[in-house]
């Protein structure tokens, strides 16, 4: 090989070396900063992927576009959830990490002991998925580790509910239900129930969530579990009564978000004079308790927001 076509060589392998280098520079970009922490083009990409990959969606210019922005939103609210996590001694038990890495093996039909090498060959970070689950289940634990001491529910209104239920002579049903959450603040509220719909249509429920919701109960595909007819407002209830098993409700305007409620099974009960009062009796506690640290969730979350410099680069 003559000594002009060696030079040649190097300096063109040498400015592929540059190349990939800029390449991978320009991945790693700081896209935000969010107080004390940053998310980079790579963050916001992976997140994305993996959005559409759990929904069983094309990685397409068009489906990344729909998910930019939603996208962005979460990861900086993740990025303050987990800001305000490192303020507290918190620990969770790793089963829980795990019981949601099998429910997510199960709902894409890979065998846990093959999960990892299903985020690789889809070049997806298991590692920023699992993280992100992590500082969930942290925040949730925080939530009612700052707030449970100051839910104050009266035994006089537990007690009124619990005779309500008790004398009504009508039949009481039980609907098992799973909810879509998502905030309108900021957004064209009647385009993303339009967005929402069309995803459902499109994809279905449990993967609009996957995409979509910002609720707690996301991380178990919505289930919130059984809930008593006489145990939930007369909104909800004109918005699900009528619906048939796995019907959707329209939205119902919650604070600065809508939620959207499907029907995974209904049943009656035409015995309320042998219900277990001591089940009645739980059931309303969790589900006042579920409903106002929901509240305290979103307004604490708020609040860090609101004292927190977001800039986007």
């Amino acid at each position: 090989m003559n000594k002009i076509l060696k030079i040649f060589l190097i300096i063109f392998f040498l400015n592929l070396s540059d190349i990939h280098i800029s390449f991978t520079s320009i991945k790693n970009n700081i896209i935000a900063k969010v107080g004390n922490e940053i998310i980079t083009l790579i963050e916001l990409e992976n997140k994305i992927n993996t959005t559409l990959t759990f929904a069983n969606q094309n990685i397409n210019q068009e489906n990344i576009d729909k998910l930019k922005n939603i996208s962005l939103k979460r990861l900086i609210d993740l990025k303050i959830k987990q800001n305000e996590i490192k303020n507290f001694n918190l620990s969770i038990n790793d089963l829980a990490i795990d019981d949601h890495m099998q429910r997510i093996s199960n709902n894409l039909n890979v065998d846990p002991a093959d999960l990892k090498k299903f985020f690789e060959l889809n070049k997806i970070s298991y590692n920023q998925y699992e993280n992100e689950v992590r500082i969930e289940f942290l925040w949730q634990r925080l939530i009612s580790q700052l707030y449970s001491s100051k839910i104050n529910i009266k035994e006089d209104q537990i007690e009124n509910e619990i005779n309500e239920i008790l004398n009504q002579k009508e039949k009481i049903t039980k609907f098992k239900l799973a909810e879509l959450e998502v905030n309108f603040e900021n957004e064209n509220k009647n385009e993303l129930i339009k967005v929402i719909k069309s995803s459902i249509k499109d994809i279905g429920f449990s993967k609009t969530i996957i995409k979509y919701s910002i609720s707690p109960s996301s991380l178990n595909e919505g289930e919130i579990g059984w809930i008593n007819s006489k145990d939930i407002s007369n909104n909800l209830l004109k918005k699900i009564e009528n619906l048939k098993v796995g019907e959707i409700s329209d939205e119902i305007e919650v604070s600065k978000s809508l939620v959207f409620y499907k029907m995974l099974d209904k049943k009656i009960d035409d015995k309320t004079s042998k219900m277990n009062i001591d089940e009645i009796r739980q059931n309303i506690i969790n589900k006042k308790k579920k409903e106002l640290l929901n509240l305290y969730s979103n307004s604490h979350l708020s609040i860090k927001k609101n004292n927190t410099l977001i800039k986007l680069q």
